[in-house]
């Protein structure tokens, strides 16, 4: 609990270090998301045993590097094909040692972990003047809900949830986790407009409320999804870069089901309604 705890508040350091650098550098989320999403892509890769195939493993991580990087550019699309293109290639040409298995799994999770990573560098764009509060939220929403589950399991936890694919989790704890969620994304609302902009923002509670309520439920779906994956393969976590959490994929696989949800609610459903 202690080592999970500590390495909790250094998590919170490094984003808080983001948050103040994206100030006046909003590249500095750029940099974030694709370090995040090379870290990951890396660390599924390593799970499933295709590192080594470095064919496909390099242009893989190589792709969840640059995408978010060349998003604000619009050459995204264009490096997408790029990376389709070569990855065809490399199994035309490594054909007897890269098989179709291989390259569906680790395509599809790149492309999949990249889109939805990148989706938070998308909110910091949609609305510039108040994008440290939206990329905070995108981050610490689906992390609180994690918490607030972890502990309601922890205390009150009796009925199991998935017992085949998290054994640990339990339907107290999801509820707990939702409800959590909520709180933290109503707060954190009210926090940024008192603390960060003095109290002249108008903010719209209700969307908040809709982030918290759905983001939650995402959160708890990537969690259990990548969970199968791993118990398909039989390793305990992605990585061990973060004590008491496991590797960087262990720690955003609930972010990554969550970003795009919040990008697409705050499309149509603002938080600071001007």
């Amino acid at each position: 609990m202690k080592e999970r705890i500590l390495s909790a508040g250094m998590l919170m350091i490094v984003l808080g270090a983001v948050v103040f650098l994206s100030i006046e550098f909003k590249i500095a989320i750029d940099i974030f998301v694709a370090l995040i999403g090379a870290a990951s892509v890396f660390e599924f890769c390593k799970a499933v045993k295709l590192l080594s195939l470095y064919q496909i493993s390099i242009p893989s991580i190589m792709f969840a590097v640059l995408f978010p990087l060349l998003m604000p550019f619009g050459a995204a699309p264009m490096l997408g094909y790029a990376y389709t293109v070569i990855m065809l290639c490399m199994i035309v040409f490594f054909h007897e040692k890269i098989s179709f298995k291989d390259f569906a799994y680790t395509y599809s999770m790149t492309v999949l972990i990249t889109l939805c990573l990148s989706a938070i560098s998308l909110i910091k764009d949609i609305d510039a003047d108040h994008r440290i509060m939206y990329f905070t939220m995108s981050i610490t929403i689906p992390w609180l809900a994690d918490v607030g589950a972890y502990f309601t399991g922890f205390f009150l936890g009796k009925h199991k949830l998935c017992p085949k694919i998290s054994p640990k989790k339990t339907v107290e704890g999801a509820v707990g986790g939702v409800l959590f969620c909520i709180f933290c994304s109503l707060a954190i609302s009210f926090l940024f407009n008192i603390v960060v902009y003095g109290n002249n923002l108008n903010i719209n509670y209700l969307n908040a409320f809709i982030i918290g309520a759905g983001g939650s439920l995402l959160s708890i779906l990537g969690d259990l999804s990548f969970s199968v994956i791993k118990r398909a393969y039989a390793v305990k976590d992605y990585g061990d870069l973060i004590p008491g959490h496991g590797g960087i994929l262990d720690r955003f696989d609930s972010v990554i089901c969550f970003a795009p949800y919040m990008y697409f609610v705050l499309l149509y459903l603002p938080v600071v309604v001007n």
